[in-house]
This record gives structure tokens, sequence and C-alpha cells, in this order.
């Protein structure tokens, strides 16, 4: 299924999905089954305020966002109320390895155990399992073509995208949607998403083995994106930088409503920050990841500054990389999610030496909360369930 839209301004479609693996079927309906195929790409668009259909049929009222990260398991649970409101119904997390726990002896059994704890207890029934995939094993480029028939497109796409995708094209699931249309360049703006195949082969066993059956395998950046575009207002003019500092890695994104969109996974993450503070206070991993954690921790930005440096390096690397292709000058400003956003005097270090506003995401901030205790536990780290968020609000 592939949509044309002219009018990227108001509906701002730019995210691409995975989707569809043999065997699997969507939870809410029994007559349709998925293509017996590799999964694929289709299109998928920020909420536009309205009831949507896909290819399945209507989604569910209540949809689970489920992000299975390397560190941890989080997921949110939500129902859709009138025209683009949310409730939230639940929301857990929890670590993959916690202290004890060798992740070396068996990841695959580990991660699904963790899974099936996050989920337990909470009811599924008519609801839509939304999860994703992202990190180094996917590849996200807006691009320009010259104009075709969307005939032609489909057919050139695939060596056309061997000048954009760092992986072997025969390696990747690959797709692409039509965001703009230009009479006047007789050009194409085409948002062109790639995910290496075996990352999608493991994905889908984890979930087969609890077993549970997404109706929609997302990609992590563009869900990101989906959470900030939910809960943030972006002026026509504004251009966001959006920094998920996740444990293996840090995604960085920029979002205007009318620019070019921009992914880059920069290899610096929470996992250096904890070296450092091993490193520099002669402590175990344990200790070091609580001393990260701590919210009174004193001196940490200086003892994570060397890879702290070396982050804040490279994202001035690509904002400057941004403003010369796409031909703007400067951003309004830079929104933390991840588990190591929350760090004490991160944001205010950030802002120092980029020169930005920083504000660290509240993926919550529409959603109706009508039982507060729930997010008690992560009042000062909501920002990390910001994948989660994204996944349970797509239409």
């Amino acid at each position: 299924m592939r949509k044309k839209d002219k009018d990227i301004a108001a509906t701002n479609r730019l995210l691409e999905v995975i989707r569809g693996k043999k065997d699997f079927e969507p939870p809410l309906v029994d007559s349709e089954h998925i293509p017996e195929e590799a999964a694929r790409l289709e299109g998928f668009s920020i909420p536009e305020k309205k009831k949507t259909r896909d290819s399945f049929g209507l989604l569910s009222k209540k949809t689970l966002g489920l992000d299975i990260g390397s560190h941890s398991v989080k997921c949110v649970q939500l129902e859709r109320r009138g025209m683009g409101g949310y409730r939230l119904l639940a929301v857990r997390a929890f670590e993959i390895a916690p202290e004890g726990i060798d992740l070396e002896e068996d990841p695959k059994r580990i991660t699904v155990s963790t899974i099936k704890k996050a989920i337990e207890g909470i009811n599924l029934k008519r609801t839509s399992i939304i999860t994703a995939i992202g990190g180094v094993s996917t590849a996200i480029r807006q691009i320009e073509l010259p104009f075709m028939t969307e005939k032609e497109l489909a057919s050139a796409i695939k060596w056309e995208a061997r000048n954009y995708i760092p992986f072997d094209i025969n390696d990747v699931e690959l797709d692409y949607q039509i965001i703009n249309t230009s009479k006047a360049s007789n050009t194409l703006d085409i948002i062109l998403v790639s995910v290496i195949k075996d990352f999608v082969r493991y994905h889908v066993e984890l979930l087969r083995e609890i077993p549970i059956e997404p109706q929609v395998i997302d990609v992590n950046p563009l869900a990101l994106v989906n959470a900030v575009v939910f809960n943030e207002e972006i002026e026509r003019n504004e251009f966001v930088v959006l920094m998920d500092i996740g444990d293996k890695n840090t995604t960085l994104s920029i979002y205007g409503v009318e620019g070019q969109y921009f992914v880059r996974n920069i290899m610096i993450s929470g996992n250096d920050f904890t070296d450092d503070i091993m490193k520099g206070n002669g402590l175990s991993y344990t200790d070091a990841e609580s001393f990260k954690k701590s919210q009174d921790s004193t001196g940490l930005i200086e003892t994570i500054k060397p890879s702290l440096d070396n982050l804040v390096r490279e994202v001035r690397r690509s904002l400057t990389f941004y403003e010369n292709q796409a031909k703007i000058k400067g951003f309004s400003t830079i929104i933390l999610t991840g588990g190591s956003a929350t760090l004490t005097g991160l944001d205010g270090y950030l802002s120092s030496e980029l020169g930005l506003p920083v504000e660290i995401l509240n993926p919550f901030r529409k959603i109706d909360v009508e039982q507060p205790s729930m997010l008690v536990p992560f009042e000062n780290d909501l920002c990390k369930l910001a994948l989660a968020v994204g996944l349970a609000i797509r239409e």
C-alpha cells in the first residue's frame, strides 16, 4: 500500500513501518492474513486526529506500545478517546539483565522472560500490539528523485536505494513513502527506510516465543518523532532536534513540519558514560550504574566528560551538516529522551555546549492519566517511556 500526499504540512507523512511476516495474523481480523512473504515496509502517518484504517481493518481502541530495548523492556497501554485523545491504561518497565543475571548465558531466553513479565496482568483483549526495531540495524533517508509514476518508482527504488543506504541491498527489507511531489521541479520527495533482515527475523522470533502477534512492527526513530509531534507544539518554521540517548547508541533526529527529515545513529551512549564512571571513580559496573542514575550525583558531568564531549562534537557536526544540506539557519530546541536523558546536569551541559534550549520530553503531557499513581515509579525519568508511547499512539 502506497499513499501519495501532496500536502506535507497538513499531515506530516514521514513514517515507514515494517509490517507482515509469514504466519502472523493481526489479532483483530480473523478473516485476513498477512501475505506469506518476508517482512516488508509500509507507509505510516503521524496521527491525523481521526480514525484511520490500514490494510488489516480498523485498529482497536486499545493499543500496547512494546519497546524491547537492549537494557530493558517498556510497555504502555492506551485507549483512544474521541478525536486524537488517549487514556493511560497500563505502564510497565523491567530491566532485561538486573544485578545477578548474566545476559550472556542465554540472552534470547532472558529477553523473552522479561517481555512476559512486562505484559503479565495487562488485559490484551481487543488490543493492537505495536513493537519496533532500531539502532544500527535501520537506516532512514529522505531523498529526492526525478518524477516518475508509482509503477516506475516501484521498479526503480531498489536500484536508487543503493546510493543511499549503508547496507548491502540484498541484506535488507526496503520500502519507501512519497511525501511530496513538486511539479515545478518535476521531482519526488521520498522517505526511504531499510532494515537488516536478520534483525527483523530475530525480533519476530522473540515475539513468537511469548507468544504475541504484533499488528505492526515500527522503526524506533520515527516512533519517537511520533511521540514528540503528538506532545509538542511545533511551528511551521521550526526545526527540533531529538536526541534519544540509549544504552548502546544515541539516535539523533531532526524534524521540521516542512523540512527535510534526518536521522543519524551515534555510537556514544549510556554504556560509555558508565565506563567513564568506572574508570574515573574506580567503581564496579553495578555501583557505576547506581551513581549514574542517582539524582544527587555531584560531579557526574565532569566524570563522564570524555564521552560527553565526543557526543557533543558529533551532534554539532550533524547540525552543521543539516543546516548546509537543508539550507536553514538554526534550530528551535533539543528534546531529550532515553534512559540517560535525565542524568543530573546533562540538559544544562548540552544547552551550554550546543547553544540551544534543551528540554526533557514528557511523553504523557497530552495523555489523560486518571490514576497518577501509575507514573509514580517513573516520575524522575518519564522520557524513557517515549518510544513505548510513540508506538501506542500510532493510528
